[in-house]
Order: C-alpha cells, then structure tokens, then sequence
C-alpha cells in the first residue's frame, strides 16, 4: 500500500509541473542573520547551524513542488475521511444494533471536534512546528478512521467521531496556512489544486465504498389480520470478513487510514531531512501596518461569508437527493434518478474545481469570485422561478443543478487567496474561517430540514435567500477592502520603510499624548 501511496504522490508532483502552477524559479530565503524563523518562530532554542546547513533546503522549488503534493494527498484523505461518515451511518447503526435516530447526534459531535481542532491548531501555530502539527492531526483523523468501525457502543461512536474531527480541523487549519506561507501571492493555483483533491476525495468515496457497505431496504407487509399496510425497515445481518472478526464497512475506513498514514510519513520525512530555520516566507507578515479595525473587520467579514458559504452548500448537497424523490411539481424522481441528479452536482464541483487550478493563473481572486457568484446568482433565479418552468423545461433544472457545483466550487479557495491579499493569513485568521464554516454547517441546514417534509419548495427558497446573501457579503467585502491596498502590493522595501516610520511616529505620538 505505502508503495502505490508513493507512486500516487509523484503522480501528484509531475501533475504539479504539467499545470505550470507555481513558478520555476528558485527562491533562496537565506539571510542566516535573521532571527525569523521560515514557519514561524516557535519558541525553542536555534538548532546547530551546521546541522542545519547540511540539509537539503525547503525553500528550493522541487522541496515546494514535492510538500504540496503531499498535501494534496492530505486533503483527499480528508475528503473521504468527511464524506464516509454519511454513507456508512446506516451500517454502522446496524452494527451496534441501534437506529439512525440513536446516532443523529454524531454530526453536533463532528462540528464541535472540527472546531476544537481548528482551534487548537490556530492556538498553536506560532509555537509549534507546521508539519508536526499536520502530521499529529492527520495521525488524530487515521485512529480516528481505525477505530470507528470496530466499536461496540454509542458513546464510543461519539467518541471515535470527536478524535477523528479533531484531526480534520486541524489539518484544514494547518495546511492551507503552511500553503499560504509557501507560496504567497502564487498561492491561488495552489490552494486550488489542494481543494481539487479533497472534492475528488469526496466524489469517488461513494463508489468504492457502497460494495462494503450492508444492504439497507424498506418493504411493505399487510398483516392476514390488518387492511393496513406496514412499512418495514430490514438490515441485513452484520457481515465480516472472512476468517476474521472485522466487519466488512472496516475496509473503507481502512484504505482511508492508510492514506493518511501514508501522508504522515511523508510529512515525517520533510521534517527530518529537509532544513526548516529559514528566514523569512514566500507570506509577508504586515499585521503591525495593517491595524486592528482593518484587520478584525476582514475577519469578521470572513467569518459570515464562510458561515453562509458552508451553509449553503451542506444544505444543497443534502437535501437534493429528498427534493428530488418528494411529491414536488415535476419532479418525483426514482431513487435512482434523484441518485443521477446528485451524481451531476458532484461531478460539476469536480470539473470546476479542476479547471479553477488554470483559472487562477491567469485571473485574480477578485474576477474569479465575480464570475463565481455571478454563476450562483443566475441558478439562485432559475431556482426561485422554478414552479414557472417545471412543466415545459425540466431540463432546466438539471442545468440548473450544474451551474451550483460549478460556480461554487472554487470560491473558497478563492476566497482564502483574496484575505491573504489583504490581511497576514495565519493560523488564527484560518480559525475564524473554520468556524464560522463549521456553524453554518450544523445551524442553516436546521430550517430547511423542518420544513421541507410539509412545504417542499422551501428547499429552494432557502437556497436562493442564502445565495444572494452570500453574494451581498461579497460586496460587502470588497468594498470594506478598498479602504487598504493590497498587502502585496508593499512590495518595494521604500514602501515598508515609510510605513515603519508612519507606525513608528504613531506610537511616539501616542505616547507624546
């Protein structure tokens, strides 16, 4: 398994040097005076500079190129890791010999250990190294993974789900920073490329995972001494694999623990044999020039945007499927067809989150965001008029499912890339936007799920509202932004200076006062 990881993440790399995504030119970040360290300073004594020296250096390209793959891989772990809780629910509550309604509140378990992690990692950025942080997390989701299928009980489901989430906070926390601190301002195709993976990740999981997973069916029985029908709820018994005491749902969760073993090694690898006391990152810090008003209110900002983003989508994605087999105008759908509309919305999120790595290169997080929520906001129409056009064009609502997946795939990248334009996006920036996701994730899906079992089309009055919300807090954003330039643009060491000695007279003259 390790081997073909291996090949999976050279894969990563030559895919890495096809798209052009970053630039090939080395960057030597080698003033051995400065006391910064490349990462962040963490607070433990220098190592031996000769120690040091000898190692092969990260900030060469082929060190970057080679650590984000690897995080590539990372994240397509984390998107199976998300997205096999929800397939294998029903087996799992099989296997403890409970119902799904013993088990509803894993997802409040998950958000709150997603949090916690993202916190945690956000706390601890500045004082503990990057990779150990996301080799610890990624080993938190692997336990996790292992784990989960071997329970015995409710409580340990709870418990299983909280490590495994913890993890994934963290490791979403921790690299998209440690991408941000690579790459800088060239960090827009790469964030892509990461989120490419972990839509991939979530995209294949259904399919490699339904074989191991134990059949659930519903039937209808009419008693000899009832005229009413019953509807009953049948799980097949627990099945193993042979000659062991493992349930089959255990593969699935296995492969995905090794994926993220297999990414651990790596992490481990880098951290040892390549030199991290470099100075500097390809991420200027302007927190002292950019001011707290500025500063807090991007975040602010950050924290609705994501909190309405995340929101929406959950909603979508999870009650497409129910929207489409309801009792609703033009639709009642088959299983199976409400199935292949599903199909098409994740396919969609795939397609565009790949074709967003070249976007990137040639447009600025501003157009692309623009375009994207421009996308959003013709399919938030052609899903308000729906009842006008159901009968005589229900293609249109095919098309109309697309045009959400694709527009929104890339807007939280996106979006990452545009506050790290205008604020230095550490771990605690990282934090907000983690949180704010994650509660948007357990509270918006909440009016939807009341409501969309008496009143159908609820489901996309709510997803229109959302988006064009979504679409005002855009606005909102960029015009708040306008009131700084673009900490990237500071890019003439004259305009550092004069801005030291603004902030500089400042202070004196607060103090003066």
């Amino acid at each position: 398994m390790c081997i073909g990881w291996f090949h999976g993440v050279l894969i990563f790399y030559r895919c890495l040097n096809l798209c052009k995504i970053m630039s090939e030119e080395n960057y030597n970040i080698a003033d051995k005076g400065a006391s910064e360290n490349f990462l962040r300073e963490d607070g433990t004594p220098q190592q031996d500079q000769t120690t040091e020296d000898s190692k092969p250096d990260v900030s060469t390209t082929a060190a970057r190129y080679f650590l984000t793959a690897t995080l590539g891989a990372g994240f397509l772990g984390l998107g199976a890791s998300l997205t096999i809780l929800g397939l294998a629910l029903p087996t799992l509550a099989a296997n403890l010999g409970s119902s799904i309604d013993d088990l509803s509140l894993v997802l409040i378990a998950r958000g709150g250990g997603y949090v916690t992690g993202s916190f945690i990692a956000g706390t601890l950025e500045s004082k503990v190294n990057f990779l150990f942080l996301a080799a610890v997390s990624l080993l938190s989701m692997a336990l996790g993974m292992i784990l989960t299928p071997l329970i015995l009980n409710v409580a340990s489901f709870y418990i299983c789900t909280a490590i495994s989430s913890l993890g994934m906070g963290g490791f979403e926390t921790v690299a998209n920073v440690l991408c941000l601190y690579l790459w800088g301002k060239k960090s827009g195709p790469v964030l892509q490329f990461l989120h490419f993976w972990f839509c991939f990740g979530c995209a294949i999981t259904p399919y490699f995972a339904r074989p191991f997973l134990n059949e659930v069916f519903y039937y209808s029985t009419i008693p000899s001494n009832s005229s009413a029908a019953e509807n009953i709820t049948s799980f097949q018994n627990v099945t193993y694999i042979e000659n062991t005491d493992l349930p089959f749902v255990s593969v699935p969760y296995f492969v995905i623990a090794g994926i993220l073993t297999t990414v651990t090694i790596f992490l481990i690898i880098l951290k040892l044999f390549f030199s991290w006391n470099l100075t500097g990152s390809q991420d200027k810090n302007t927190t002292e020039f950019e001011g707290t008003r500025y500063r807090y209110g991007v975040l602010f900002l950050l924290f609705w945007f994501f909190f309405v983003f995340i929101g929406m989508e959950v909603v979508f994605s999870t009650f497409l499927y129910k929207f489409g087999i309801s009792e609703s105008p033009g639709l009642a759908y088959s299983r199976d067809v409400s199935a292949d509309l599903s199909v098409v919305f994740f396919f969609s999120v795939v397609i565009g989150q790949f074709l967003a790595i070249f976007w990137s290169q040639k447009f600025s997080p501003e157009k692309i965001l623009a375009a994207d929520l421009l996308g959003v906001g013709i399919a938030a129409i052609l899903v308000l008029f729906y009842p006008l056009y159901f009968e005589t064009a229900p293609i249109l609502f095919w098309i109309t499912v697309g045009l959400v997946g694709f527009s929104s795939t890339s807007i939280y990248a996106c979006v990452l890339s545009w506050a790290s334009h205008r604020i230095t996006f550490d771990g605690r920036a990282m934090s907000v936007s983690v949180f704010g996701g994650s509660l948007g994730e357990m509270v918006l899906p909440i009016p939807v799920g009341f409501l969309i079992e008496k009143h159908v089309l609820s489901f996309l009055y709510f997803i229109s509202g959302y988006a064009f919300v979504l679409i005002l807090l855009f606005l909102m954003m960029v015009k708040f932004a306008q009131t700084k330039s673009e900490k990237h643009s500071l890019d003439n060491p004259a305009e550092l200076d004069n801005l030291q000695i603004q902030g500089n007279s400042k202070m004196q003259n607060q103090k003066n006062g």
